[in-house]
């Protein structure tokens, strides 16, 4: 289908502009006559789709998943349809302005510790909302999650469903390709990487810790030259810790991601919650002193603000 300026995808949608050019198609912004608002909507290239029926497969399952979000950290879906040519699919979706986490490192390294506050919890509500709802999204990374806003507040919103694994969806499909792994290589999971079938909301999580690493140092933990290298660094647990790379860090930090990065599933953290409420305490009060043998940091507290003790409080209640 021919697209231009004007044309009325839907009764209520009208395009404006191109936006860009992705992997499965066109992206345009659109006037939405209902909301009264600027909208995205996302096409499938026909011919590419026709080529590899596995892009149609995940442009369908991102369109049925999202319909069943609403969460003010996960893109919004206002439709799907077929456009007039009654061959080219889309998806309408809320227009986002600012940038992706990893245009943001790519342009100012790594973040401050404020501003990874924000990611973080924000991430954890996203990641913890869809687990809710027995959703794993099975391609966390930086490009996929997106930052509205370029101050040390973004709001940060969770995208790209395509590779995510409804409720009730029995095994893994093939959705990346011939012989090769649902979602992305550096972001793996040890369990993902031996049995992509049996993938559940612990790939989730480890991918968050990656997520949260990558923010801190701006570099990816698990690396090699070749596939089977970076894939033994993720199954041994090989990183720097980030103290080694970034100065001035507290002292926590290096024990949440000795945590998060466990090679024992039950050793790590339970939810994405738990992740984010122990990441909150490392980087203000925590000091771990030691390993109480059950994998978690033992956390002393040192003296801060006033009302700093009714905080750290409340959150120890929620983390035992």
């Amino acid at each position: 289908m021919e697209l231009a300026a004007g044309t009325m995808v839907t009764p209520t949608v009208r395009l404006l502009r191109p936006l860009g050019e992705g992997g499965m198609g066109s992206l345009w912004v659109a006037e939405h006559l209902t909301e009264r608002k600027e909208v995205a909507v996302k096409f499938v290239d026909t011919a590419l789709a026709e080529a590899d029926p596995k892009i149609l497969e995940r442009f369908d399952r991102e369109a049925r998943v999202l319909a069943t979000l609403d969460s003010p950290h996960v893109v919004k879906l206002y439709e799907r349809g077929t456009a007039p040519d009654g061959t080219t699919p889309f998806i309408v979706m809320e227009l986002l302005h600012g940038e992706t986490l990893v245009e943001r490192l790519e342009r100012t390294g790594e973040l401050d510790l404020v501003t990874m506050g924000f990611v973080v919890s924000q991430l954890a509500s996203a990641i913890g909302y869809i687990h809710e709802r027995k959703i794993i999204h099975r391609d966390l990374k930086a490009e996929n999650v997106f930052l509205l806003g370029q101050d040390e507040q973004p709001l940060v919103k969770l995208l790209d469903f395509g590779l995510a694994k409804p409720p009730g969806e029995p095994g893994a499909k093939k959705l990346t390709g011939v012989g090769t792994m649902i979602g992305t290589a550096e972001y793996m999971s040890p369990e993902q990487i031996l049995s992509a079938k049996d993938v559940d909301e612990s790939a989730d999580l480890w991918a968050f810790a990656v997520l949260v690493y990558v923010s801190l140092v701006a570099a990816l933990p698990f690396k090699g030259d070749r596939l089977p290298d970076m894939f033994m660094a993720i199954r041994t647990s090989q990183y720097t810790p980030p103290s080694q790379l970034r100065d001035g860090l507290p002292a926590g930090v290096d024990a949440w991601f000795s945590r998060a990065f466990s090679m024992d599933v039950a050793q790590r953290f339970p939810t994405a919650a738990a992740m984010n409420e122990a990441w909150q305490l490392a980087v203000t009060q925590g000091q771990p002193v030691e390993d109480d043998g059950t994998g978690a940091p033992v956390w002393v507290f040192v003296a801060g603000a006033v009302g700093a003790v009714v905080v750290i409080m409340a959150l120890l209640y929620v983390l035992v």
